[in-house]
C-alpha cells in the first residue's frame, strides 16, 4: 500500500494532480491511498502517519508549501516530498528538507509520470534493502536508506542512521563498494554521505543531521553535481 498526499489550494490544480497521479499509477490503483488537502494547516492538524509521499504545493496561502514540508522534516524522515511551484526562488532552501523533486507549474504529465514512477521504485527499494553490521559478535540488520553518513576513526566505522549509531570493523572501501548503487558520496576519505540526507552544502562542508561534514576540496564539484542529479534537474 502506497499513501500518497496532495497539499494544493488551488481546486483546478488538485483536480488535475489527482487525475495525472491515478493515471499513472493505474496499474497499481488498488495499492494506493490518495488524500487530499486544500491548506498546510489543514495538512498539519490531520496527524497523518504512514505517508509515502508528499505532493505540496509552495505557493499557499498563511503555511507555504515550504513551511509545511519542514514540520514534517521534523519528525519525518522517510517520507518522500515533491513541491509543486510556478518559480524556483524555494528550490535552494528544497535541500533542508530533502525535497525528492520539484514539478514547474504548468504540470507536464509526461514529466509528473516519469518523477512518480521513479520515486514508486526507490520506495520499492528502501523498503527491500538492508544491510548487516557485525560488532563485537553482535549482528545488526540497518536499512540503508536509514543511513545518514559514515565516518571512519582509528579503523573503527561508526555509522550513523535515523535509529542510532553502529560500530563496526569493516573497511570504508568495502562499504562504499556495498552503497555504490545508492546515494551514497564519498566525500572525505574519512566520510561517505547519504546525499538524500544533506540539509545545506557550504564551502568545504555539508550540514547532515545538523552536523558539519568535512568535503575534500577536490570533491566538492563532482558532490554539487551528483546531488543535482539526485534532486532532479532544477537546482539553483
Amino acid at each position: 500500500m502506497y499513501r500518497i498526499v496532495i497539499c494544493e489550494d488551488d481546486i483546478t490544480q488538485m483536480v488535475f494532480l489527482r487525475e495525472c497521479i491515478l493515471k499513472s499509477l493505474e496499474g497499481v490503483s488498488s495499492q494506493i491511498e490518495l488524500l487530499e488537502f486544500n491548506s498546510g494547516e489543514e495538512l498539519l492538524e490531520s496527524a497523518l502517519e504512514g505517508v509515502d509521499i508528499y505532493f505540496l504545493d509552495i505557493q499557499m496561502l498563511q503555511l507555504t508549501g515550504m513551511d509545511v514540508a519542514k514540520i514534517i522534516r521534523e519528525t519525518n524522515d522517510t517520507s518522500e516530498i515533491i513541491f509543486i511551484t510556478s518559480i524556483v526562488d524555494y528550490i535552494q532552501e528544497g535541500y533542508k528538507v530533502r525535497a525528492y523533486r520539484y514539478l514547474l507549474k504548468p504540470i507536464d504529465f509526461e514529466d509528473l509520470n516519469e518523477n512518480i514512477l521513479n520515486c514508486i521504485s526507490d520506495i520499492i527499494k528502501k523498503r527491500e534493502n538492508f544491510m548487516l553490521i557485525e560488532n563485537k559478535g553482535i549482528i545488526n540488520k540497518i536499512l540503508i536508506n536509514s543511513i545518514m553518513y559514515i565516518e571512519v576513526r582509528k579503523k573503527v566505522l561508526t555509522i550513523h542512521t535515523t535509529d542510532g549509531i553502529y560500530n563496526t570493523n569493516n573497511s570504508m572501501d568495502k562499504i562504499e563498494l556495498e552503497l555504490e548503487k545508492y546515494n551514497f558520496f564519498r566525500c572525505h576519505k574519512s566520510y561517505l554521505i547519504n546525499m538524500e540526507y544533506i540539509q545545506l552544502i557550504c564551502k568545504n562542508t555539508v550540514v547532515i543531521n545538523n552536523e558539519n561534514i568535512p568535503v575534500s576540496k577536490y570533491r566538492i564539484s563532482d558532490l554539487k553535481t551528483k546531488l543535482t542529479h539526485v534532486l532532479g534537474d532544477v537546482l539553483c
